[in-house]
């Protein structure tokens, strides 16, 4: 593995190979292998200062093929890493528990590296790679914060104005668990912003209370309710708006739409007490 982080950073083939290997091992049910021993060998990358890149690396780009340009030897290396999407999921799900613990000690160079190709998989074709990146995503907002990373909020606003359904899902997905896990860190101040982010996001989530796919209705209404005992001006101001939007649901064609909006009478109870 290379010991030098940089924005260019491009993984080594052999070491992909052996870490793609290691996770297939450790998914598959018909292995053969010591599952312990697999951990292991794994733990023992993770002391690699680039090990994270590679991770993010397979679960962001493993279904292509990949030209790597090996700069000692200025020759274009081609080899295919094709991948299955459970062996990219496993790639992140590691790479997730590996930034709680390690992003703060991690170089800016691999930060930046691996926040860069965090981004373009919010509009990922498959669900379950978007939803495993909305996770990290989350996880890389706890430990740097909003103002560690100035382009997520602009990636979010981009997608969920996109009309692309990938990437309307991939962001809001991304957003509800941040909305979820710290939802302060959007209701306060972020130097460089007229406002605060929450103000930015609440019109778009009550758009999305009407939006044709029950996805989006779901996600951006648990979004809101994460934000009622918060109660930031920007909701303050829009408790109506907020209401006209809950009670239009109530009555929605998907179950999982209406389970999430009777699970809200608490809210309401909270709110006829303001």
């Amino acid at each position: 593995m290379a010991a030098a982080g940089s924005a260019s950073w491009q993984p080594q083939e052999e070491g992909l190979k052996e870490i793609c290997g290691l996770l297939e091992q450790q998914i598959s049910p018909s292995s053969s292998a010591d599952k312990s021993q697999i951990w292991q060998q794994l733990q023992h990358y993770s002391q690699f200062p680039d090990f994270n890149n590679y991770l993010a690396f397979i679960l962001a780009r493993a279904e292509i093929s990949v030209s790597l340009l090996l700069d000692k030897l200025r020759t274009a290396v081609r080899f295919h890493v094709g991948k299955s999407v459970e062996i990219r999921q496993a790639a992140g799900l590691l790479l997730k528990n590996n930034l709680r613990t390690a992003y703060k000690m991690m170089s800016p160079a691999h930060q930046q590296y691996i926040k860069s190709e965090l981004l373009p998989c919010l509009g990922a074709a498959d669900k379950h790679i978007r939803s495993t990146v909305g996770t990290i995503i989350s996880v890389v907002v706890q430990q740097g914060g909003i103002l560690g990373w100035p382009e997520l909020l602009q990636a979010f606003i981009n997608c969920l104005d996109s009309n692309d359904l990938n990437h309307m899902e991939g962001a809001m997905d991304a957003l509800s668990k941040i909305c979820e896990d710290i939802p302060q860190v959007l209701d306060s101040d972020v130097p460089g912003l007229a406002e605060r982010p929450i103000n930015i996001f609440l019109p778009r989530l009550f758009q999305f209370f009407q939006s044709p796919h029950a996805s989006l209705r779901k996600l951006s209404l648990g979004s809101v309710n994460q934000y009622i005992m918060l109660m930031p001006s920007a909701l303050y101001a829009s408790v109506d708006k907020y209401l006209h939007g809950l009670f239009g649901l109530d009555n929605d064609p998907a179950a999982e739409v209406r389970k999430l909006v009777n699970s809200f009478s608490f809210s309401l109870v909270f709110l006829l007490y303001l």
